[in-house]
Order: structure tokens, then sequence, then C-alpha cells
């Protein structure tokens, strides 16, 4: 799914600089993370229960993309946000998984658009895109839609579940996340034309908080802030990095971070 540029609508609880995490929802992280020798898998599970259960009980606020507020709110808006008054859905694979058999590390899938691509090149994305018609579900989208960006084999995914949509103002989206695991992804082959490259990110990495940054973008008349990642000089960011920040949280596994280190996203995407 493309990393699009975030909004104030699309990320309404952006940190402030200076400003620290709320306590976490999930349960605190036990042991390494390596998927064979933690329980990776149960909290992973655990954090899928924590969306079923807040759609049951904020069905509104969920389907508007409550949950993924920086607190969880409660209330669906009074209005449908802008932008938001015919959402397509989509759908995003978020993949934990082992790099090969001597890493047994958790890390996350993720991919670089290409470069010639006329919107969000080079951006950092989860595998993902529209779910279509002959989709079942968005799980069937997201595995189709990782199959068709990298190769990845359908039948390695063990899917664990699916968390509640996320709004994406800016293109019209519902994005729903779908959790999976798998142990290895097989070789992955980027799609010419749309991936340039397959990113395999260790978990470890997202969570220290020498890795996390602010990114400040300024638009005429406006600035905005969310939060961001800068792995190995790979800076994810957007939509892309609201995710996995919330993701973080939800799971009991983010350390408190300075939001006051911020970071431009045009120093890494010059053409933006």
């Amino acid at each position: 799914m493309r990393d699009d540029h975030f909004s104030p609508a699309s990320s309404p609880s952006s940190p402030r600089p200076g400003s620290r995490p709320h306590p976490a929802e999930g349960p605190s992280l036990v042991g390494d993370l390596s998927l064979a020798g933690s329980d990776i898998t149960a909290h992973l599970e655990s954090l899928v229960q924590q969306g079923r259960s807040y759609a049951v009980e904020h069905p509104q606020a969920s389907g508007h993309g409550g949950w993924w507020n920086q607190r969880p709110s409660t209330r669906a808006p009074k209005k449908t946000p802008e932008g938001m008054e015919q959402a397509r859905q989509a759908a995003v694979l978020m993949l934990f998984h082992a790099r090969d058999h001597d890493d047994d590390a958790a890390h996350l899938l993720l991919t670089e658009r290409s470069p010639g691509l006329k919107k969000h090149p080079g951006q950092i994305a989860f595998p993902g895109g529209a779910q279509e018609e002959f989709d079942l579900d968005p799980t069937a989208a997201a595995l189709r839609e990782a199959e068709e960006e990298v190769g990845l084999d359908p039948a390695r995914v063990r899917v664990l579940g699916a968390l509640p949509p996320a709004p994406v103002p800016i293109s019209g989206f519902m994005v729903t996340p779908v959790i999976g695991i798998a142990r290895t992804t097989g070789t992955l082959t980027p799609q010419t034309g749309e991936v340039e490259r397959v990113l395999e990110v260790r978990v470890d990495q997202l969570i220290l908080p020498e890795n996390r940054r602010t990114t400040v973008l300024s638009r005429p008349g406006a600035v905005f802030r969310a939060p961001a990642f800068l792995v190995e000089g790979t800076l994810i960011w957007g939509f892309t990095a609201i995710l996995v920040d919330r993701m973080l949280n939800r799971l009991g596994w983010e350390e408190p971070w300075d939001a006051s280190v911020s970071v431009d996203p045009r120093d890494h995407l010059p053409g933006l």
C-alpha cells in the first residue's frame, strides 16, 4: 500500500515535540524478539483481540479509524472526515517473519516504491492495495497484493487476524491492516516498475528510541508532524510509520522516545 502524505485528518494525534508516549494497552514484552524463542505469536494474537474488542465496544468509532488515534477514541466524528465520504476499501499485510533460518529475529516486511512512479515515489510502505470486488475480504486482498508486489507465497503466511481499519483521507481509502506471521518468506522478487526493493526490518530496531523521529513537513499555512523511524538510513514515515507506531504501542513494546528529535522527509526524498 502506498505511503500517502499524512494530514491532520489522517493523523489527528501526531506527537508534539517533547511529548512522550502514553501507557501502552498491550502486554509487556517478555524475552527476546525471535520467532522461535519468544511468545511473539501470543502478543500478536492479543493485539488482534484488542482490535476485535474495540470494534465490538465502539463500532462507530472503529469504522472511522478511532482505534488508530494516539489515544483510541470511543466516539465517531460528528461528520464524515473530509475525503472519506466515498472511501474505498484497501488492505495491507503486516508480516512478522524471520529473515532466514540463521537469523531468527522478528522482522517486518516492507517495500520501497519505485522512484519512477508518479505518486509517492521512493516511499516505504507495507505490501497492499485496494480491495477488489473479487477479493473475499481484506485478508484475501492483502495476501494477493503481497504476492503481486514481492512474490510472497500466501501458503507461507499464518494469518492471525485483521485490525480495525485506518483512514487515509488524502487518497480516500480505509485501510485494514492484516497481521500475519511466517517462519521465512522464501525468495522475494520486487515487481518491476512498482517496487524498487524489499525491506526486512528488524522489529527491535523499530523499538530502539534512538531510531525514533518526528517528521516535520511544512506546507503553505500548515505544519504536519507525525511519528517516524530512521533505520540504517531508511526513513519510514507517513501512514506506514503511523501504523507501526500505534502497533508497537498497543503491543506494549514502545519505549519512551524523544519526540523533539525531528526530521524533514524531503531530506530523504528530495522530490517530495
